[in-house]
């Protein structure tokens, strides 16, 4: 039995798309098209690539997505531990889609004016290894402190102990109430650009995909669709053979799918007592 949240698992579920007939489409290209809600078994994989124990395999699916076909959305934070030049030439030339990950409000602590010029620099960064056309707000809703270690986990737990808790974010997508993303050459932004109501959004943070409960800035209004919900991939791909859901969203962090059994198991733990930490904060701050 193939452990849930692996490599091989993640594999299984590109090639239920495949064998049912589904067709990939990048973000770029779903918004290009100009009858996606029309349209049947269609569905848009993107890969939010937020830490360096993302990058390795990010490469190991966008080799085998490219082997079956399939194009995905891939988007890099422009800060050192995920801004690989190399790894993001190579996932492009695979014929994969690259986005900017972009998180400016938190970095300017929400000033504007830093933060759009901080926005067109780093597009222009990513822009030369590749023609940016799409953009993806990074969450980071607990703001500066480290969930990706338990050190960090702990540091959270231990300032919530003592009532020292002070979680800091500033939603970067609030940039476009001022400006256009337009006005850069773009033509749009996961978030914004699409209509959830029409097509069926999955994530895998948490490593579960009803991860809603412990979701901050992760919000959309999805409609009637919020009453298709799954938990384990298993019943992601029970769903996707069923044919009910006929356009399909997903979001994919490839630091969840490892299939190093000593790296699964570390990662799963994190994940558990990070879902945890960030209930009770969501909880006590009735987010």
């Amino acid at each position: 039995m193939q452990r849930d949240f692996s490599l091989e698992k993640y594999k299984q579920i590109i090639l239920v798309f495949a064998n049912k007939g589904f067709k990939s489409l990048s973000l770029f290209e779903a918004l290009e098209s100009i009858d996606l809600y029309s349209r049947e078994k269609i569905f848009l994989i993107r890969h939010d690539i937020d830490t360096k124990y993302d990058l390795p395999i990010a490469l190991k699916m966008a080799q085998f997505e490219a082997e079956r076909g399939i194009i995905a959305t891939y988007y890099f934070r422009t800060v050192p531990e995920t801004l690989n030049l190399g790894i993001i030439r190579q996932i492009a030339n695979l014929g994969h889609e690259i986005g900017y990950h972009y998180e400016v409000m938190a970095f300017e602590k929400g000033n504007e004016n830093n933060a759009i010029a901080r926005f067109k620099n780093d597009l222009e960064l990513l822009r030369s290894v590749y023609p940016v056309k799409t953009i993806c707000q990074h969450g980071g809703a607990m703001g500066i402190y480290n969930t990706t270690s338990l050190k960090g986990l702990f540091k959270i737990a231990r300032d919530y102990f003592f009532g020292s808790l002070k979680i800091e974010y500033y939603v970067s997508i609030d940039l476009w109430r001022k400006y256009k993303f337009e006005d850069f050459g773009l033509i749009g932004d996961a978030y914004l650009s699409l209509d959830f109501k029409q097509i069926k959004y999955f994530s895998d943070t948490g490593q579960r995909w009803d991860g809603h409960e412990t979701r901050i800035l992760d919000k959309i209004d999805e409609g009637e669709n919020a009453f298709i919900t799954t938990r384990t991939s298993n019943e992601l791909i029970n769903l996707i053979e069923s044919g009910k859901v006929p356009r399909i969203n997903l979001l994919v962090h490839p630091a969840n799918w490892n299939d190093n059994i000593f790296n699964w198991l570390k990662w799963g733990l994190l994940q558990k007592l990070r879902n945890l930490l960030k209930r009770i904060y969501k909880s006590k701050n009735k987010l």
